[in-house]
């Protein structure tokens, strides 16, 4: 009987190692997708604010800022998903785009290109703050301007393409008018991600992921 019991003991062993393991897994994978969840929200709400230009097919909106907060505060492997998520929400056909657009149409449109690259985007920013873990300030706000040299390029490629522009013309649409307003909405992203992350870490709700390291 002593024998069988001890038999017993050491099976569960693993087994309940196994089921805590487990459980943590899924609290990990919980938070990461609240996360993700919030950022993908907040990219659709920003979306939405948004000033139509008379000249230009691209209105002024803020998803760059929430693109650099996910990216910044996240890191590349979650502010990326978190922007695959939104693209993905509006093509399958919810209104999550500027001014309430949706599908395939949006991104075969003039922004199409500045929509595609918000992943891409992400990636760059949130790679670039993986190098400077605890970085400062300036460290954020070159990485949230390398990132925005994505955004552009990709944007002003496929809208010199979807136009028929060429190219001098392209940088002139799609970047001419927007830049002095996009490095100021850089500027407050870099002020607001740093502030957010540091309480986060503090918080001990970023442990685990990179930031925390």
């Amino acid at each position: 009987m002593t024998d069988l019991f001890d038999m017993q003991k050491i099976n569960n062993k693993p087994v309940g190692g196994i089921i805590l393991m487990k459980s943590k897994l899924t609290v990990l994978g919980l938070r990461e997708m609240i996360l993700t969840a919030i950022f993908s929200t907040l990219t659709i709400v920003f979306a939405q604010i948004s000033i139509k230009l008379p000249f230009s097919p691209i209105p002024i909106t803020m998803q760059t800022l929430a693109v650099c907060l996910a990216a910044a505060i996240l890191g590349k492997k979650y502010g990326t998903i978190s922007q695959i998520v939104y693209v993905l929400t509006g093509v399958i056909g919810l209104p999550v785009f500027s001014g309430f657009n949706s599908g395939l149409g949006a991104l075969l449109g003039p922004t199409g290109g500045y929509i595609v690259s918000f992943p891409f985007t992400a990636f760059i920013i949130g790679y670039i703050m993986e190098k400077n873990k605890r970085g400062s300030k300036l460290s954020m706000f070159f990485a949230m301007l390398c990132g925005l040299v994505v955004c552009y390029t990709f944007g002003t490629l496929w809208l010199g393409f979807s136009l028929k522009l060429s190219f001098s013309k392209a940088l002139v649409a799609g970047i001419g008018w927007y830049l002095p307003l996009d490095i100021i909405k850089v500027f407050l992203a870099s002020f607001l991600a740093y502030n957010v992350r540091e309480t986060l870490i503090k918080s001990g709700f970023l442990k685990g992921l990179y930031l925390s390291e």
